[in-house]
């Protein structure tokens, strides 16, 4: 993955539960940095917006991931 701002390597620091940022969900925060110019990056993945009827998380996928499959 690229950095938007500078276009270098972004680096995977870790993923915390949503409970840890005192958020209550269910959800993982991914953090992730730049390596050339420092951009720091947090991505929120919200659970419980991805489950189905019988309380099972899937990940959607996009309709352009789809396509290009």
């Amino acid at each position: 993955m690229n950095c938007w701002h500078c276009g270098g390597k972004v680096i995977w620091g870790g993923d915390f539960d949503y409970a840890d940022y005192g958020i209550d969900r269910e959800g993982i925060v991914s953090n992730l940095s730049c390596s050339k110019c420092k951009a720091y990056y947090e991505c929120y993945l919200d659970l419980e917006e991805n489950k189905d009827e019988e309380g099972i998380t899937s990940r959607k996928e996009s309709k352009e991931s789809k396509e290009n499959s």
